[in-house]
């Protein structure tokens, strides 16, 4: 009794601590001034009550707004608190202040007013609008600004002060002491002055008291969020699934308002998702996706007032272009999902090493072993041979096709086999959602996309971002003369950034661009007593500079 007493105690205490959980989240950017068609490359920091990483969430949410419309929007993946990534920056974003702001899902708990928020300014160099809402000018403005607390004893240097076009910068990092933490490191050309301008926007402000808790927190990776349309949510189940080579179903968890929480793990980046529902009783309706997003806008935003040279926002603007036609890497691509579960198949079928067959039905009937079809209320249904028990079994099989789950197999068992690669059964009792099946079957075409074939009236397809993967910023490596002769155009004016510097590391080495001008280097972060570490250092590319 008495052991059942501490137990309940031990889980009060644990309920009570988990209640009371603070995020506190911080926003780090490559620059603070953007063209139209940029990468806006972004680290958060998340941590608790403690100051430590927060454990809770594993997905940030950015927003970029001024204070009609969000512009653009990005899932970040975080670990132990931390998480980095880009957000590109549309051609039609108008020139002038733009708010940032970034989120947890459990902060959705309080007020948005405790988002932390960071002002950006951006310049369209393509096109002017009414709400364009700018201060140019073109000669020189000597700003006063902050450089945070610079510690003693720590500077930056570079091997040189000034460079050649595609050269070899090795950039030596400071002492810095063990306790530093949440360290960024970005290059940027100096090719502008923003005056008066605010970059940090309204602080985060202090949670005053517990929330409830109508978001959970996403703890395990990235919740999904579907509203059923066209049926009440009593006796109807709902399933997600991933288009693709690998196994990712999920089930639905009902909510309010006929809302349902698919609560993934493990999947980054754009991905082809089917939202299913299955009434008990057999009547139309469907799962319409939900945005994870907020839509925060901007309540104010301060004018942009800013000191160009008129060739360097012309060639800024170039390169913003230059960049949409030739990127540098391919990472916006789509993701390839690795493997989920442990599953190991009983028996694996390429059918490319057999005589092609039309439909996967004359295939079970030529060669495959240890699959019967069966009748079952007048529609043919797949089973599998189980070897514990030495039968078929009589519950229900669960029939994939790249990923995606058919409850007709009639569907299946006329699909068209020349389009299958791959045929993989798995035996044994698997669970997805709820709903228990003996044994897999999964089809797995050449294109893994469900070519040639119509889902069920209660199934959509969605293309469906996922948090971003984490994704390492490349630049071109100049390491031999072939290399530096590429006739390749390189117009990076962001020549570095690294959101993962630690105290531990030394020297740095990147190269420069084909953009003359001063680089400013810009090392940021925290202190363990939360004081704001900010240090920058310059160097010249070209000659005339």
């Amino acid at each position: 009794m008495k052991r059942v007493i501490f137990c309940i105690i031990g889980w009060v205490l644990v309920l009570g601590l988990h209640a009371q959980i603070v995020e506190n989240m911080r926003i780090y950017t490559d620059k603070d001034c953007y063209v139209a068609g940029e990468d806006l490359w972004i680290k958060v920091c998340v941590t608790d009550s403690l100051s430590r990483g927060s454990v809770l969430s594993k997905v940030a949410y950015v927003e970029i707004s001024d204070t009609k419309l969000v512009y653009a929007q990005g899932k970040i993946d975080l670990q132990n608190g931390n998480g980095w990534g880009r957000i590109r920056l549309p051609q039609v974003m108008h020139t002038g202040a733009y708010q940032l702001t970034a989120y947890t899902r459990y902060m959705r708990n309080y007020p948005m007013a405790c988002f932390p928020k960071k002002y950006i300014a951006l310049l369209n160099t393509v096109q002017t609008t009414e709400e364009d809402n700018v201060e140019l000018f073109t000669d020189s403005i000597t700003v006063s600004q902050a450089s945070g607390n610079q510690l003693s004893g720590a500077d930056l240097w570079t091997d040189k002060s000034v460079y050649g076009n595609r050269s070899k910068v090795a950039l030596t990092l400071p002492n810095l002491p063990a306790d530093v933490k949440e360290l960024t490191l970005s290059v940027v050309r100096k090719d502008y002055v923003l005056k008066g301008f605010p970059i940090s926007a309204d602080g985060q402000k202090n949670y005053t008291s517990v929330p409830e808790r109508s978001f959970a927190a996403e703890c395990e990776g990235h919740i999904v969020t579907g509203r059923l349309m066209g049926a009440p949510a009593d006796n109807v189940n709902a399933r997600l699934a991933c288009v693709g080579k690998d196994i990712r179903v999920f089930g639905g968890q009902p909510k309010a308002d006929a809302i349902y929480a698919f609560y993934t793990t493990g999947i980054t980046d754009m991905q082809e998702i089917v939202l299913t529902a299955l009434p008990e009783e057999e009547s139309p309706c469907r799962l319409e996706l939900v945005s994870p997003f907020v839509g925060v806008l901007a309540e104010k935003l301060p004018k942009v007032c800013v000191s160009f040279r008129k060739e360097d926002l012309i060639e800024r603007g170039f390169s913003a272009q230059l960049h949409s036609l030739l990127p540098v890497d391919s990472s916006y691509s789509k993701s390839i999902l690795q493997q989920l579960y442990d599953f190991v198949p009983a028996s694996t079928y390429n059918l490319d090493e057999y005589v092609r067959f039309r439909t996967v039905r004359d295939v079970f009937v030529e060669f495959v072993k240890g699959i019967r079809i069966s009748q079952l209320e007048g529609k043919d249904v797949i089973r599998i041979l189980q070897p514990d028990i030495r039968r078929f079994s009589n519950m229900k099989t669960l029939v994939l096709l790249d990923g995606i789950p058919f409850d007709d197999h009639e569907t299946i068992l006329n699909y068209d086999a020349r389009l299958i690669h791959y045929i993989h059964r798995y035996t044994g009792k698997y669970t997805f959602g709820g709903e228990l099946y003996d044994g897999i079957i999964s089809f797995i075409t050449h294109r893994g996309t469900l070519p040639d074939i119509r889902l069920d009236k209660n199934s959509q397809m969605f293309s469906y971002e996922f948090p971003q993967k984490r994704i390492a910023f490349v630049a071109p490596s100049y390491n031999s003369e072939k290399q530096a002769g590429s006739r390749l155009p390189d117009f990076r004016h962001t020549l570095y950034w690294n959101p993962e510097i630690t105290p531990a590391m030394s020297t740095l080495n990147f190269y420069t661009s084909d953009m003359n001008g001063i680089y400013i280097i810009t090392l940021q972060g925290i202190s363990v007593d939360g004081r704001e570490i900010r240090m920058q250092s310059e160097f010249v590319v070209g000659a005339n500079h």
